[in-house]
């Protein structure tokens, strides 16, 4: 197994049960590297030594490399396939697709769901028995365009910046009161304290309340 298959493999697991709906439907790119599987939060489980082992899995996962993903519109995946064959290849290319919308093939899905199922004891559901109940259609429908967003994941309509979000736990860090499924959650319903980290849009690293500037990149964040 090399880097591709165990982050594909895990990325699956992962979802299954934090955000299932994500392996039935299409989400833009950006939402892998900045929310559901970010390498800062992620490195020890994906057993990366760096980041840029964790972008060149992740540069071939969205290349289309063994069939595992499909990314819209067509001609993205194509350019990442050939960054991802390059001599020298950009590991982070796929960031100047963060607007692009990525898919799971079924079949793969399946595939790493039923031999996780199979180590579950008898009479017992998983989360992974319950999805390949779900995944039982053929791999037929298409993958949608994402419109009204630049390469980047801004939203060219919304002026100023616009901070990019990553949810931290299914349960409020301050007052461990559960959160809401299904929808993104910024402040907790119950202390109305913040649980998301706020991110740079331009880089995705972590931004601190009240800065001005990202200390990664220098893009200006403040008001």
């Amino acid at each position: 197994m090399d880097d591709l298959d165990r982050l594909f493999r895990y990325l699956v697991n992962h979802l299954a049960v934090s955000a299932p709906e994500k392996l039935k439907a299409p989400f833009q790119v950006s939402e892998l590297y900045q929310t559901l599987v970010p390498y800062r939060r992620h490195r020890n489980e994906l057993q990366f030594d760096a980041i840029e082992d964790y972008d060149m899995a992740l540069l071939r996962l969205l290349a289309g490399e063994r069939g595992y993903a499909v990314v819209d519109p067509v001609d993205a995946q194509e350019a990442l396939a050939a960054e991802a064959e390059a001599v020298n290849p950009d590991p982070g290319a796929f960031r100047q697709f963060a607007a692009a919308s990525v898919s799971f093939k079924k079949g793969a899905v399946a595939q790493v769901l039923d031999q996780q199922a199979a180590y579950a004891p008898p009479g017992f559901t998983t989360p992974e028995q319950e999805m390949l109940g779900e995944l039982e259609e053929p791999d037929t429908e298409e993958v949608p365009r994402v419109s009204g967003f630049d390469r980047s994941g801004r939203d060219p309509a919304k002026p100023g910046p616009q901070l990019v979000f990553e949810t931290v736990e299914a349960a409020c860090p301050h007052c461990r009161s559960g959160l809401p499924g299904g929808r993104r959650v910024v402040y907790c319903p119950f202390c109305g304290r913040q649980i998301e980290e706020s991110r740079c849009p331009q880089c995705g690293d972590p931004l601190e309340r009240g800065w001005q500037f990202c200390v990664t990149c220098g893009y200006t964040v403040g008001e």
